[in-house]
């Protein structure tokens, strides 16, 4: 049996997946990547909407796209602790700075602490002994 693979995505392809990730509309990808507004040409402008709605039916699209995203998660996380810190440590607002607390400790004990959070032990107590029928 020969096996089938799926090939990888086209330049065209990979830039639509950055512009998606980076939160661009569809104007604003066909605009750049074809150089097509709706203004200027109607049916030109639904084919190529029609186009992208292909794409993202590619088998390897969604990885591509969480890859991209995955990528800005790095630097987010990374300004999002600082403004969380920051948050934190100011005085003005109590109510912030104890929202910001909760927010550290819940993050931070899920990477400290690993899934040891996400064990759950079960423990019966206190069953009555029912018997058995050969005990009568």
């Amino acid at each position: 049996m020969r096996r089938v693979t799926t090939p990888d995505l086209t330049i065209d392809q990979m830039r639509y997946v950055k512009m998606l990730a980076n939160g661009y509309i569809t104007s604003e990808i066909v605009q750049e990547i074809w150089g097509v507004t709706r203004a200027d040409d109607p049916k030109a402008y639904h084919n190529y909407e029609v186009k992208l709605s292909r794409w993202r039916k590619h088998p390897k699209f969604d990885e591509a796209w969480k890859e991209e995203l995955r990528s800005f998660d790095y630097s987010d996380y990374s300004l999002s602790r600082k403004v969380l810190r920051k948050a934190m440590r100011q005085e003005a607002d109590p109510w912030l700075s104890m929202q910001s607390a909760v927010n550290v400790m819940n993050s931070s004990g899920k990477r400290i602490y690993g899934d040891e959070d996400r064990a759950v032990t079960v423990k019966v107590e206190g069953l009555p002994e029912i018997g058995s029928p050969d005990q009568e």
